[in-house]
């Protein structure tokens, strides 16, 4: 307009792309530099020789580092790797005597994250009680691993327990209660209610990126897309002439070099027949200078002894 000064001035990218029949939009607004954060040290994922159990289809593929949480269009660092980055878990300490180092640190059977998002306090946790048949994660969807960090101590368990699924009105036999797309945990990891179909569709911040893109590129699904595009992951899928894919996930932030950040793999499959979901897990801990580089390997599950909760060894 003229006579009217004008700064900084931005210009906004659409980037429209189909995905089951509905138009999906990013809004990617340009800043001044001197707004915009350093870029994260970062690291990338190639996943080789992917193909669906037979009689069934992907649904989606997730990849997170569980050790970094996107905060206020800040990298924070999540020792316990539940969700809950360190800051939070201090501030929680009074009210409900959480341990920055464990992600199940005040009620046996009931992770930190479920009582926080459930708002369940120090002085209502004693009437929790998870009996020990119900310890187990039935849908397979739980990380369960013995963290070298602390020598001695019993396996780390992150997901959800049958238990904590009953408590939440939740199936403990399917992965995704809801059908959305995405597995119950990473949705209470994302802000979102896994009960809920229709979440994952809307644009909790309105910026008309969905919640389950955010979720699946690890930015917090109530802040603006475009104030967090430096940490989104990016990913690509690659088809082989075999029938076979291959996946390429890059932009993944880490801290400390990529010391100790713990990456997680889910495939979201669902039967053509009866609709029901299954999925297959893997992690891997990564190693110090891993900053900038790839880790590749092979699709995990490939017979019933390594469909789940396989551990991917990092070179």
């Amino acid at each position: 307009m003229a006579g009217v000064a004008m700064k900084n001035l931005a210009y906004l990218l659409i980037v429209a792309s189909m995905t089951t029949g509905c138009a999906k939009f990013k809004s990617l607004e340009q800043l001044d530099t001197a707004s915009i954060a350093q870029p994260p040290q970062t690291t990338a994922v190639y996943i080789q020789g992917y193909k669906p159990q037979a009689g069934q289809v992907l649904v989606n593929f997730f990849v997170s580092n569980f050790s970094v949480v996107v905060h206020n269009s800040q990298l924070e660092y999540s020792t316990a790797r539940d969700g809950l980055y360190d800051g939070l878990k201090v501030q929680l300490i009074p009210n409900y005597g959480f341990s920055v180092l464990t992600p199940e640190s005040t009620t046996v059977g009931f992770a930190d994250l479920v009582l926080y998002d459930l708002g369940i306090d120090l002085n209502q946790q004693s009437q929790l009680y998870c009996p020990p048949n119900d310890m187990l994660s039935t849908s397979n969807d739980a990380i369960i691993y013995n963290d070298s960090r602390l020598s001695g101590s019993p396996a780390e368990f992150l997901g959800l327990r049958d238990c904590e699924k009953s408590y939440l009105g939740l199936n403990p036999a399917m992965p995704d209660f809801d059908g959305d797309g995405i597995p119950d945990y990473l949705e209470l990891r994302c802000g979102l209610n896994p009960a809920d179909p229709n979440d994952a569709k809307v644009s909790a911040s309105g910026d008309g990126v969905s919640n389950l893109e955010k979720c699946k590129d690890h930015i917090p699904v109530g802040e603006s897309y475009q104030a967090n595009q430096l940490y989104a992951y990016q990913y690509t899928k690659l088809a082989n002439p075999d029938g076979s894919d291959d996946f390429s996930v890059t932009n993944i932030p880490v801290l400390n070099g990529g010391q100790d950040n713990f990456l997680v793999f889910y495939m979201l499959e669902q039967n053509l027949t009866t609709k029901a979901e299954s999925i297959y897990t893997a992690y891997a801990t990564l190693k110090s200078g891993y900053a900038g580089q790839t880790l590749k390997f092979n699709y995990w599950a490939t017979s019933p002894a390594n469909f789940y909760n396989q551990e991917v060894n990092v070179p």
